[in-house]
C-alpha cells in the first residue's frame, strides 16, 4: 500500500468490482479506479492469477482503499452474485466493470449453432448476470455505475464474425433497456466499444491475420496503431466515476478513428487457413462437405 491517502481522490469510499478483472482491460481499468480510491475486487476464473495481480495491486493501493480478489464464472450466477457480495458488504456495491468478451473469425457457414450460441452467452448472458446481481447492491448504496467492454463492431459489419457482432449488438441492446430501466434508481449503465486493443492477454492480436504486422487493421485506424489497455481504461474510469453522472444507455468509442472507415478484409487469412477450395464455395453461397 502506498503512503497516499485515498481520503481527498474523487473515488473515496467507493466499491468497485472488475469482472475480468486478471484480463488487460479489466487488469488497467482496475488500476486506473485504484489509483483514483476506490476499494476494487477483481474477479476471475484463474484463482492464481486473480490472487497474484491483486497482491500486485495491494502494492499501488492509496491509504484507506483495499484490493480484494475472488474466482469465479462469469456465466455463473452464483458466483457473481457471491462476487458482488464480496465487493460490497453491507454498504453497497458502487462500481461493477465487466470486460468479459469473446469472438471467433468463422465463416457462418462453417459455423455451427452451438458455437454461435455460446458466444452470443459469453458476450450476452455474462453481462445479463452481471446487472442482475449488481442491481440489488447499487439499490442498497442509493446508486451505481455498471460499464461493460462491447466493440466497435457492435455497430460495423465484420464479415466472418457473425457471432461476435451479433454478440455485441446484443449486449448494447441490452445495456439500453436495463439502463432505462434502472434510471429510477440512480444506477447508470453504459458500455466502451474499443477497436482493436494488443494486451499481454492478446499478444500481437491481429498478427495471425497479417503476418508480423496486423497492416489489414491498421489501413483501416486513422490514429495509425492498435490500442493498449489503458486507452481503454481512461474511458472505464471516465463511465464509472462522478464525472459522467448524467450518461446513462450510450456507448462511448475509443478505436483509433476504426469505426469511421470498414472491417479489414480478412479473406486472405481464410484462405491460407482453408484453402481457396473451401473460401470459394463459401462465397458460391453453399456449405462446404466436412471432411
Amino acid at each position: 500500500m502506498t503512503e497516499t491517502s485515498s481520503q481527498n481522490l474523487p473515488l473515496h469510499g467507493k466499491t468497485a468490482l472488475i469482472i475480468g478483472g486478471a484480463g488487460g482491460i479489466g487488469g488497467a481499468g482496475a488500476r486506473a479506479l485504484l489509483a483514483d480510491g476506490a476499494s476494487v475486487t477483481i474477479m476471475s476464473r484463474d484463482e492464481t492469477r486473480i490472487a497474484a495481480f491483486a497482491a500486485e495491486l495491494a502494492h499501488e493501493a492509496p491509504a484507506g482503499a483495499t484490493v480484494r480478489h475472488i474466482a469465479g464464472d462469469s456465466l455463473v450466477e452464483g458466483d457473481v452474485t457471491a462476487a458482488v457480495a464480496h465487493a460490497s458488504g453491507d454498504a453497497g456495491l458502487d462500481i461493477c466493470v465487466s470486460t468479459v468478451g469473446r469472438g471467433s473469425t468463422t465463416p457462418l457457414l462453417l459455423n455451427d449453432a452451438e458455437s454461435f450460441t455460446n458466444e452470443l452467452r459469453v458476450n450476452v448472458t455474462s453481462a445479463f448476470v452481471a446487472i442482475k446481481a449488481c442491481v440489488p447492491a447499487m439499490a442498497r448504496a442509493g446508486g451505481g455505475s455498471m460499464v461493460f467492454t462491447s466493440s466497435v463492431i457492435a455497430a460495423q459489419s465484420f464479415p466472418y464474425m457473425s457471432g461476435y457482432c451479433a454478440g455485441k449488438a446484443g449486449l448494447e441492446a441490452l445495456v439500453r433497456t436495463a439502463a432505462d430501466e434502472f434510471g429510477h434508481l440512480g444506477i447508470r449503465i453504459n458500455c466502451i466499444r474499443p477497436g482493436l486493443v494488443n494486451s499481454p492477454d492478446n499478444p500481437k492480436v491481429a498478427a495471425s491475420f497479417d503476418g508480423d504486422r496486423p497492416t489489414a487493421f491498421l489501413e483501416q485506424t486513422p490514429l495509425g496503431r492498435l490500442g493498449v489497455p489503458n486507452d481503454i481504461a481512461g474511458a472505464i474510469r471516465f463511465l464509472a466515476g462522478p464525472e459522467s453522472s448524467w450518461a446513462t444507455g450510450t456507448f462511448v468509442t475509443v478505436d483509433g478513428g476504426a469505426h469511421l472507415r470498414r472491417a479489414p478484409d480478412v479473406q486472405q487469412r481464410l484462405r491460407q487457413e482453408l484453402g481457396d477450395e473451401v473460401v470459394d464455395t463459401i462465397l458460391a453461397g453453399r456449405i462446404p462437405e466436412r471432411s
